[in-house]
């Protein structure tokens, strides 16, 4: 039978896509976590890892591995919250728009583990970019980019993501490396937004912020065709480094004027205050801060 404690350090670190992070999250040392993970290997006869000096990635029968062992992960957390009582009063409707841009494959999962974490609540998902009326739509939460519009609304952080700008070798070898935000005025872009979104990039942080126009060639609101897009040498896009680290690590995308850090995305889950913090729109919120990078984590990988 499989270590228990190995199969959770093995899930520690793909959430945490490394031994460093995933030892300063569980202060175990690295080389006890490396270790651990190296005789769950040893003791299941395969690889679950592959590992060099740089990467960190998931073999296929380490992806499939990584489910299961979410999954225990989860069953563990419900076993403990049925003696402690607390998962009893989770019930009811839970009403939910995202983000069209945000993996869907990703978010069923997340569902999914929700779902068997509490039985008792029923879910409806609607991907949306429209300004939804948390009360008269019926919505009990909505996933948003910040900052918040309303004051009749509360928003949670969930998390945060660093974008970047990249652009494709081939790109680049036709229309050259931009050195500055000023040359992004002669360049293709490929936008992630919707119909309202203006083709302005912000680039840099307090007093060094600037925005910056650009040739729009694409929009579209899903970051898997953006990046499809600019991997096909039609322009610079801006992505979370966590969306497309893998191809940078292999070299298909190029990260451009890193010395002009972007604002990081702030992503919110947003309730009406009329419903002060029901006992199932704070289950979710918890469940979604913590998982999102667990699920979003295990896709990077497998990249």
């Amino acid at each position: 039978m499989p270590d228990l404690n190995g199969m959770m350090l093995f899930a520690a670190v793909v959430r945490a896509k490394g031994f460093s992070q995933a030892a300063r999250e569980t202060g175990l040392p690295k080389s006890t976590i490396s270790r651990k993970v190296a005789q769950l290997e040893e003791q299941l006869g395969v690889r679950l890892l592959q590992r060099d000096t740089r990467n960190l990635s998931l073999t296929q029968v380490g992806a499939l591995f990584y489910q299961h062992c979410d999954t225990i992960g989860n069953e563990i957390e419900a076993a403990k919250a049925t003696i402690e009582n607390t998962h009893s009063d989770v019930s009811g409707s839970l009403r939910i728009a995202i983000p069209v841009s945000f993996s869907q494959e990703l978010i069923a999962n997340l569902a999914s583990g929700f779902m068997r974490l509490y039985p008792n609540i029923t879910l409806d998902i609607q991907f949306t970019d429209a300004d939804v009326g948390l009360v008269g739509e019926g919505y009990d939460i909505a996933i948003k980019y910040g900052p918040l519009q309303s004051s009749d609304l509360v928003a949670r952080l969930l998390f945060e993501r660093q974008p970047i700008l990249v652009a494709s070798p081939g790109y680049l070898k036709i229309k050259g490396t931009p050195a500055t935000p000023k040359d992004l005025m002669e360049h293709d872009g490929v936008l992630m937004g919707t119909s309202r979104s203006a083709p302005i990039w912000p680039l840099g942080k307090g007093a060094r912020k600037t925005m910056v126009n650009f040739n729009r060639k694409i929009r579209a609101n899903s970051a898997v065709m953006v990046k499809r897009m600019v991997m096909d040498d039609f322009g610079i896009g801006m992505l979370s480094n966590s969306n497309c680290k893998a191809e940078i690590a292999s070299g298909s995308l190029v990260p451009i004027l890193q010395e002009w850090p972007i604002e990081p995305f702030k992503i919110y889950g947003v309730y009406s205050s009329r419903r002060q913090l029901a006992t199932n729109i704070s289950a979710f919120l918890d469940f979604f801060a913590k998982r999102f990078s667990s699920q979003e984590a295990l896709q990077s990988l497998m990249g």
